[in-house]
């Protein structure tokens, strides 16, 4: 998705003197206790523009969490600490507590180690502290060092989701629903244990929002066929363009689980007008 632009209190002179803090703190670091007066990023315009950005749905889910329960703002790299092999780690990536593209928006399950039930175990999942990379060698501890890393979680801005996770679907079983790395990529399989995308109340709400997906586009085909069968009727040319547009709906950036439906909408779109050709 695009980049928004940052709130203006990111760039004022409590948002400095606060970074400036951390950096002074880590440059006379003892090793063990860590720096936490962390105050920026909950400020009120940084929440509003992410459920603006948003549309009050989870940047890793994308589960529409805004009816039940407050916004997390959450750290894509921690900022205290990370964890590392089952155990927290200091320093985290404190130079990037309040920048901008490292503040998400996210849920409770995706955000907090809670007991999920997945399809392999029952066990206790969810982002915290964790960063996944593909060396751990390349780790960042000071300003800077995260250009080098090879990072494995997916970033809305900075990754498309649908080249690294696909969903499973018409097949008319429990099955629909499931979320898979797509092509065996590592940022699909590395994004889908640590944020718990497998969890059993997760998959049953995109599997109605599939059902509901594809009665809509099953009713678009129809529409289709008739404008077929009687080309010269502005009616059901109307009617066409509206069953369209209600579609439109499930694949706007806002909606829930839209990357999901895309990938569906895609593979009707082919159904009715053939693939498109490559750019």
């Amino acid at each position: 998705m695009k980049r928004p632009a940052a709130p203006t209190s990111l760039s004022q002179k409590k948002a400095l003197d606060e970074r400036q803090a951390a950096l002074d703190f880590y440059a006379a670091w003892d090793g063990t206790t860590k720096y936490d007066d962390y105050k920026v990023y909950k400020n009120p315009d940084i929440r509003a523009e992410l459920e603006k950005a948003f549309g009050g749905k989870c940047a890793y889910c994308e589960t529409y969490y805004a009816a039940t329960q407050p916004v997390a703002i959450e750290h894509y790299r921690p900022k205290g600490e990370v964890t590392i092999g089952g155990k927290r780690v200091p320093p985290g990536y404190y130079w990037l507590a309040s920048e901008w593209t490292n503040l998400l928006p996210s849920c409770t399950d995706c955000n907090s180690p809670r007991k999920q039930d997945l399809p392999d175990d029952t066990r206790t999942a969810g982002k915290a502290n964790a960063f996944p990379l593909a060396s751990e060698a390349s780790r960042a501890t000071t300003p800077g060092g995260e250009k080098r890393e090879k990072r494995l979680l997916l970033h809305p801005y900075l990754d498309y989701p649908e080249k690294h996770l696909e969903f499973v679907w018409g097949t008319g079983t429990v099955d629909d629903g499931w979320v898979r790395p797509r092509r065996g990529s590592a940022k699909g399989e590395a994004t889908i244990a640590v944020c718990a995308l497998q969890r059993r109340g997760l998959r049953a709400a995109r599997r109605d929002r599939l059902l509901d997906l594809v009665a809509h586009l099953e009713t678009v085909v129809e529409a289709r066929e008739n404008v077929a069968r009687h080309p010269d009727d502005p009616a059901l040319l109307a009617q066409y363009e509206r069953r369209l547009a209600e579609v439109s709906r499930f694949v706007d950036d806002h909606a829930p689980y839209s990357a999901m439906c895309r990938q569906v909408v895609i593979s009707y779109h082919d159904r009715l007008f053939g693939p498109k050709e490559p750019r």
